[in-house]
């Protein structure tokens, strides 16, 4: 009678068991595994993609664009074009003129540099955006075109990249253009990096001073003179943006 009693008793609490598990994922699980579960919507997948490849936008853009400050404008040096200035190959804006003070400007252009800042981003961009690792839905064009924009405050790039989301019954998402800025002065900082050349260039020298007086402290300008060169640093009273360049010495000679 005692073991028919204990047998009993497992067959209750085994009744209990699975009542409570049924009961579970009837009044508890349903609230909580569709939602993780369910399907994403096109509109949802391209809402991530949208992210991810402004995501590269911003980390890749950014790293060039503050190279390119570093660098006084240009991303690649040919020969006698630049000297190292703390770690950063700093490129001459001015040609020195054998047995005068004045120098030859290089004409640095705000075209040149978006073509630099366009090509490098570019090649970047294929290591970081796949537009798949984000929806198996995806489909995207063959190529894309960057377009890269210096403004005064900012840099502004343009992924013209068509993709579109198809889910299936109806359900399809498509963009075509993908855009970020970047936020440096580097157009405005150019500006002034061309008054600095130009007085070089026709006086064959620069006060910083007056200069930075007369823009009532808007900008910081450091004149430093790593022989036989000057290179010069500008930035923003209140921002960390650095463009730096130099003007080539008398030992230096044109590319």
């Amino acid at each position: 009678m005692e073991k028919k009693g204990q047998t009993t008793l497992f067959i209750v609490l085994g009744i209990l068991l699975v009542a409570l598990v049924i009961l579970y994922f009837v009044l508890v699980r349903q609230d909580i595994i569709p939602p993780l579960l369910a399907p994403t919507d096109a509109a949802t997948d391209m809402a991530a993609v949208e992210t991810h490849i402004k995501d590269c936008l911003e980390s890749t853009g950014g790293t060039y664009v503050t190279l390119i400050g570093l660098q006084g404008g240009y991303l690649s040096h040919a020969p006698d074009t630049y000297r190292l200035y703390n770690d950063s190959a700093v490129s001459y804006l001015c040609w020195n003129q054998e047995g005068v003070a004045t120098c030859t400007n290089r004409l640095l252009t705000l075209s040149h540099m978006e073509e630099e800042l366009t090509d490098a981003i570019d090649q970047e961009l294929s290591t970081c955006i796949n537009v798949k690792d984000i929806s198996d839905d995806a489909e995207v064009a063959e190529e894309w075109k960057l377009a890269v924009a210096i403004r005064q405050n900012s840099v502004d790039l343009t992924l013209d990249y068509p993709v579109t989301i198809d889910k299936g019954r109806g359900d399809i998402a498509s963009e075509d253009t993908f855009s970020t800025s970047v936020d440096a002065p580097l157009g405005d900082l150019y500006q002034v990096s061309q008054d600095i050349v130009n007085d070089h260039a026709l006086y064959g020298d620069f006060d910083q001073l007056i200069y930075m007086l007369s823009k009532v402290g808007k900008y910081m300008i450091y004149k430093n003179s790593p022989y036989p060169d000057v290179v010069y640093q500008v930035r923003l009273l209140q921002d960390d943006y650095v463009f730096q360049f130099g003007i080539q010495g008398a030992e230096g000679e044109p590319a």
